[in-house]
């Protein structure tokens, strides 16, 4: 399995598999996108945020970004 290797701003270095990192690559697609709809429409996001609504777009972008996780560690993009 494709390994995923971060290493963060205070030095430390952090290692997922490409599912891992997958899921939360979704995850903060779908929070970035709420932040966004959020902005356009100047709303709080804090009233409308709906985990269940997360959860399913996770579930529906999941198996799109896991192919461009693992295509992105086979072209050295991501190591």
């Amino acid at each position: 399995m494709n390994k995923v290797i971060i290493e963060r701003v205070n030095g430390t270095v952090e290692q997922m598999n490409s599912v891992s990192f997958a899921r939360w690559a979704c995850l903060i697609e779908a929070l970035e996108f709420i932040q966004g709809k959020a902005e356009e429409l100047k709303l709080d996001v804090d009233n409308f945020l709906k985990p269940v609504a997360i959860e399913h777009y996770i579930e529906e972008r999941y198996p799109a970004m896991l192919h461009d996780v693992n295509t992105e560690i086979e072209l050295g993009v991501l190591s």
